[in-house]
């Protein structure tokens, strides 16, 4: 009697009984659309003259968040592929709450999408494509074939970065989300912070050790060794962070920004698309590991996809076929 006593004064008082047990049901707060982590570069010096300024947008779904750029640079550009830098139209998109996946997703020898950073730009993956034969596979930062930013632009003069450096003029700093892979997890600069209030810092490092010539085939020329360290990340270039979510961490060593997706990747669209099918981890290195050429296109119809080419935008051509991106990556390799 005196317990019912006691819950109908709290239900006068104006208080809410909530039993213990189901406290922990209660929905989790969907994070904060990460539209201010976002940078306004529309008053940069952009990439030169003649050149379209930067400029991008950030919407949020309850589940997704979208950002439509036009992928253009806030620094000189400087020119390291046969091909120039023109504003692109590109939605890339990741989930807004991101969760650690049963197993990563592995992302051996794939390019395209990988991710966007707060400026606006694409990031792909560690690796170059097959042809070169000398440098098949290799490592673009390692082959020089990078600008001071870490980036350079691909076959639809589409600007990417394989390496994230957080010199001044790229405007990314050293600590702090300086972009969101496709699987929803932040990347942070090369700098950590050791608690929550982050008045300790240290340097992240890679996992992975050189047991090979990067030149070529370059996921063949790393192993990833564990670490107790807080400071030495997982084999996806990522860790736990204070606070206890998960993210990554660009280095200056091998895999330099994700080297596997810790979560789901979101399937992209359009010219942002990044041709990593199947999506479940099982991705495997070109046959032999000795970087072979994908196989020529047959007939009059679209060369086959590898899974291991650039994003599948189309090029229109004199007929009614387009032809895959693959074969314009393959050409500026083999110009290189």
């Amino acid at each position: 009697m005196k317990f019912r006593l006691s819950l109908l004064s709290l239900a006068l008082a104006g208080a809410t009984v909530v039993p213990s047990n189901t406290a922990s049901a209660l929905p989790t707060v969907v994070p904060k659309c990460p539209t201010a982590k976002f940078l306004d570069l529309s008053k940069s010096p952009g990439a030169g003259a003649g050149y379209a300024k930067p400029s991008s947008k950030v919407t949020c779904t309850p589940t997704e968040v979208s950002v439509t750029t036009n992928d253009m640079i806030s620094f000189p550009f400087i020119n390291k592929t046969p091909h120039t830098l023109s504003p692109q139209n590109l939605t890339v998109k990741f989930p807004r709450d991101p969760k650690i996946a049963a197993a990563p997703t592995k992302i051996v020898n794939q390019l395209g999408t990988m991710g966007i950073t707060v400026s606006g730009l694409l990031f792909y993956g560690a690796t170059e494509g097959p042809v070169p034969t000398e440098s098949a596979w290799g490592d673009p930062y390692y082959n020089k074939m990078l600008d001071t930013c870490g980036g350079h632009a691909g076959p639809q003069n589409e600007y990417h970065y394989h390496v994230l450096l957080t010199i001044a003029i790229c405007n990314l700093k050293n600590t702090g989300i300086i972009a969101y892979a496709i699987d929803g997890f932040p990347v942070y600069g090369p700098t950590g912070c050791l608690n929550v209030k982050c008045t300790k810092k240290a340097q992240m490092t890679s996992g992975y050790v050189q047991t090979g010539d990067p030149q070529k085939n370059v996921w063949n020329a790393y192993a990833f060794k564990a670490s107790s360290s807080p400071t030495v990340l997982d084999e996806c270039n990522g860790r736990i962070q204070p606070d206890g979510t998960y993210g990554y961490h660009a280095t200056l060593t091998f895999p330099y920004i994700v080297g596997c997706l810790k979560g789901t990747p979101k399937i992209q669209s359009g010219a942002a698309a990044a041709p990593m099918p199947p999506m479940g981890g099982n991705n495997q290195p070109p046959q032999g590991g000795n970087g072979q050429k994908p196989p020529p296109p047959s007939g009059n119809g679209p060369p086959p996809l590898s899974g291991n080419g650039a994003p599948p935008s189309t090029v229109k051509s004199n007929s009614v076929e387009s032809l895959s991106v693959n074969h314009f990556a393959a050409i500026y390799c083999s110009l290189i």
